[in-house]
């Protein structure tokens, strides 16, 4: 019978021949990419999926040893990960394989499988593109699981330790494995329509003090209210991947604020980031939501992911009441004709006026922006550079537009011939752009990116001048939990974007 369980977001860092360490986001981030050539870096997202996973099996499994491990968040390489596997080594070994490391992904794991005869299980966007593909040839693979995984995940880990016959897997929805009567798929689980049955993520192996985004005040714990998104984005993995679905589904208000007490009272959070794909999306939920953090007094300042197409001024009003002090949103195109080829319904006016909507409530704001998206010209990309050099946001971020295989994107730029490699380790929005378009060549992309990205960190270096004492907050905490490398090498990577 199993008796040791590890989950693991696998190494974020790779080294390069030229002495420079290759840092990636993985798990937890929507778009995992390439953050900076440095060994630490200044962002680390919060693997929810692993830490609901780990969670719900702690929960089912309490004379096991469950743990979770993030290899990305620790700046662990595959070498210290498996030395830390071997102090414990795992009878069941589970892992989202991400696409842009998945060579260097699946050697490590056939590593983890040789040295410890463990059954391994693989979930994430790998096996939800592959599917069955994955099983074709030799694999250290025993079972996947595709789409929204963690409750098939919690079946699967039954059978096992039950000791079941794998026939017994073959009833849980979104699982697919080999034996010897062939390859077995089952049909993909729906979406989870109540997400009150997931316990709260854990916060045990994956403590919040490590993982800061939008934060102004530390610790700040990263926290999701809802699931899904309506829009259609058409490069949008979670919603045309992981959750082929567009529904949207909202956490019960008590829980949500019940977690966020939690957090505040035990784990001393002093901010909350809502990194749900939009909180804003249900005017009732956000009604109901913020009357439960005032009905009890949470008093602890929140940002979050809140797109402006789903805003309203008497929404936003209560959301500053409540606490919220910066949302982030997408425009990604200042071209509308552009907006609609990718089905992001979004009024550019609307934008600006959320923006000022949020400077006089003293909201700060982040956007995000993309080069290189479907039907992109460099007249596009100019309006799109004037419009962020005019719009009125405390910072910006931009990416090259990446067609990640199974969404719309990826389709239509096959289909036409604008893919320039089918190399997934290019898929990689911080590398070169993998797109060629007939009017914008990849090395066009490429330089509107690197000239739109120095306006963007500029943006932000005159935020961190303007609010010196915000500034001088985040380095102390920094400097607290991280010493001295890690903040000196993290600002170092900034400082290079910026110039």
């Amino acid at each position: 019978m199993p008796t040791k369980i590890i989950l693991a977001n696998l190494s974020g860092i790779k080294s390069m021949p030229d002495g420079r360490w290759r840092h990636l986001v993985k798990a937890g981030s929507r778009w995992p990419m390439t953050i900076g050539y440095a060994r630490h870096v200044d962002y680390y997202p919060f693997p929810f999926s692993l830490a609901y996973g780990t969670a719900l099996l702690k929960r089912s499994f309490p004379d096991l040893n469950v743990q979770g491990i993030d290899g990305v968040v620790d700046d662990l390489d595959d070498d210290a990960l498996f030395r830390r596997l071997q102090l414990s080594p795992p009878d069941i070994f589970i892992s989202e394989v991400t696409l842009i490391t998945l060579n260097d992904d699946l050697a490590f794991i056939k590593r983890v499988k040789s040295s410890f005869k463990c059954m391994v299980i693989v979930t994430g966007v790998y096996p939800s593109v592959f599917l069955e593909n994955i099983f074709l040839n030799d694999t250290p693979i025993d079972y996947a699981i595709y789409g929204e995984y963690e409750l098939s995940l919690d079946r699967l880990v039954r059978v096992v330790v039950d000791g079941n016959d794998p026939v017994a897997a073959r009833c849980i929805p979104g699982i697919i494995f080999k034996n010897n009567d062939g390859i077995f798929k089952h049909k993909q689980r729906a979406a989870i329509q109540d997400l009150n049955a997931l316990p709260c993520p854990d916060r045990q192996d994956f403590p919040p003090d490590k993982y800061a985004d939008f934060a102004v005040h530390f610790p700040c714990v990263s926290i999701m209210a809802s699931r899904g998104c309506p829009a259609g984005c058409v490069y949008c993995v979670e919603r045309h991947v992981i959750y082929a679905s567009p529904g949207y589904r909202m956490r019960d208000p008590l829980m949500v604020v019940d977690e966020m007490l939690y957090c505040r009272d035990v784990l001393g959070a002093k901010q909350f980031y809502f990194d749900d794909q939009s909180l804003v999306v249900n005017k009732g939920y956000i009604t109901s939501l913020c009357a439960e953090m005032q009905r009890r007094a949470l008093n602890t300042p929140w940002t979050c992911m809140a797109d402006a197409m789903f805003l309203e001024r008497p929404s936003l009003d209560m959301m500053a009441e409540a606490g919220c002090i910066g949302i982030k949103f997408g425009v990604e195109s200042a071209n509308e004709a552009i907006l609609k080829h990718i089905h992001k319904p979004l009024d550019l006016i609307k934008v600006k006026e959320v923006v000022a909507w949020c400077r006089a409530l003293k909201i700060s704001t982040h956007a995000t922006f993309c080069v290189g998206l479907p039907h992109e010209s460099e007249q596009t990309l100019g309006q799109t550079t004037s419009f962020i050099k005019a719009l009125d946001v405390d910072s910006a971020q931009v990416s090259r537009a990446v067609p990640y295989p199974g969404t719309p994107f990826y389709t239509w730029a096959k289909e036409n011939g604008f893919l320039r490699t089918e190399d997934l380790d290019l898929f990689d929005g911080m590398s070169s752009s993998v797109l060629n378009y007939p009017q914008l060549s990849s090395g066009k992309i490429d330089l509107w990116y690197e000239k739109i990205s120095r306006i963007a960190a500029r943006r932000k270096l005159m935020n961190y001048i303007r609010h010196p004492w915000r500034s001088f907050f985040v380095l102390i905490y920094m400097l607290k939990h991280q010493g001295f490398k890690k903040p000196f090498s993290a600002l170092t990577v900034f400082l290079g974007r910026s110039y």
